[in-house]
């Protein structure tokens, strides 16, 4: 796989040089939730001012992702752009004590945008070894797609797209292929596919019928999810062509977030307002292989994780309970419409005191980031009365805007 660097000179001029990525001896994954016991290792939290009925006052985690090499975590916050968080050095092997101090996680880059963030995404090949390498990309209301340098925080080029009457559009959503050789990108009525190596309008199209809300990707194979509620399957050939496999049809609102397992036959998927997991056969995609329970009461994105050895689905909530399920030993479900008589999960940890909307699992070592917070309504009775600030909000008393990294591993001293 060629990595390659793009440093802007002026509007259309680029240099372009490739390297070879830094490479590895396969790292054996450890264990997870041994001890059914988490220990929060560090974390980073954002306040909101007084002034509670103004939306500029509310930031919280949108979504935290880590990055392939596992250094640091990508977190976008509401109202406050893009900040990455490095992971702390003694955390790099060994394990942790239950008494570990718990460490204050500072953004060591700190991209504020203006704007609603709509996705962001890591190059697959980022490694710190290869400077040219750590790089994310990130779409937003009413600006293209841009990719930002993950040393300095600056901003390396920008992939644009545009309508019939030449008029730039915003992507609803991005993903690097497999390869990392293109950025796919979901717009209202197409999806448009860029060469990494070529920044600015240069693209090609596929015409969809909906707009791309999500992306999950596996070789060559690329799951798209829509807010109609449909999941389309396409094989994407080197090319950037696309031959559609079929449709998936069973969530009750809009697709937000997928994700294959490590071994590409399964692929799980969550939407608005809709307290399922649904589990997919790619090889039997009718009707779903499973039905997973967890609490999501609102249209945001609700995130979920499944770990590189792909034992553990983990999944975030409205409630701010986390839910664990081991694949070995789920009860399997024969009907799309079946109701749990009981929880089928394996674990689940009461970490956060308002929405957990981000999950993300360490690559390499075992360690879970979560984020918290989503944006709470004034409250039309009480925001008026300036001697009561802290009921302006619904459920202002239980807002947390935070996030957490938890050691998800053995613990020698709780064995």
């Amino acid at each position: 796989m060629e990595v390659s660097e793009i440093c802007s000179k002026d509007e259309n001029e680029y240099d372009i040089q490739i390297s070879k990525p830094y490479s590895e001896d396969p790292i054996s994954y450890p264990a997870l939730f041994t001890n059914r016991t988490l220990v929060e290792l560090c974390s980073a939290s954002w306040c909101r001012t007084k002034n509670l009925t103004s939306e500029s006052t509310q930031p919280y985690v949108r979504g935290c992702k880590w990055s392939p090499d596992g250094t640091c975590c990508l977190c976008v916050v509401n109202n406050d752009g893009v900040q990455v968080m490095e992971l702390p050095r003694d955390l790099y092997e060994g394990d942790v004590s239950s008494n570990r101090t718990i460490d204050i996680l500072e953004p060591v880059i700190h991209v504020k945008e203006a704007g609603l963030m709509y996705d962001f995404c890591w190059y697959p090949g980022m490694n710190s070894a290869v400077p040219e390498s750590c790089c994310w990309i990130t779409t937003k209301q009413n600006a293209p797609i841009q990719m930002w340098d993950a040393f300095d925080g600056s901003l390396r080029c920008s992939y644009r797209g545009f309508n019939a009457v030449d008029e730039m559009e915003p992507a609803v959503s991005c993903i690097f292929s497999a390869e990392g050789s293109r950025i796919i990108a979901g717009y209202k009525k197409f999806l448009r596919t860029f060469d990494v190596d070529r920044p600015g309008r240069e693209f090609s199209e596929h015409k969809i019928n909906s707009p791309a809300s999500c992306f999950a990707t596996n070789s060559n194979l690329l799951a798209v999810g829509s807010w109609n509620t449909s999941i389309s399957l396409y094989n994407v050939n080197e090319m950037g062509t696309y031959k559609s496999i079929g449709k998936m049809h069973g969530h009750s609102g809009g697709i937000t977030h997928m994700k294959f397992t490590s071994d590409g036959l399964k692929l799980i998927s969550g939407a608005r307002k809709d307290h399922r997991l649904l589990v997919w056969d790619i090889r039997y995609y009718r009707r779903p292989l499973n039905i997973l329970s967890r609490i999501v009461e609102t249209n945001q994105r609700i995130y979920f994780d499944v770990s590189p050895c792909g034992n553990y689905l983990v999944t975030g909530g409205t409630s701010g309970v986390i839910k664990v399920w081991d694949v070995n030993k789920i009860n399997w479900k024969q009907e799309l419409e079946a109701m749990d008589t009981k929880d089928n999960v394996t674990f689940q940890f009461p970490l956060h005191k308002d929405c957990c909307n981000s999950i993300s699992i360490h690559p390499c070592r075992p360690i879970l980031a979560t984020g918290s917070g989503q944006y709470h309504f004034a409250d039309p009775t009480t925001m008026d009365d300036e001697s009561n600030d802290d009921e302006h909000m619904k459920y202002s008393k239980q807002a947390e805007n935070s996030l957490v990294f938890w050691w998800i591993g053995d613990v020698p001293d709780l064995a």
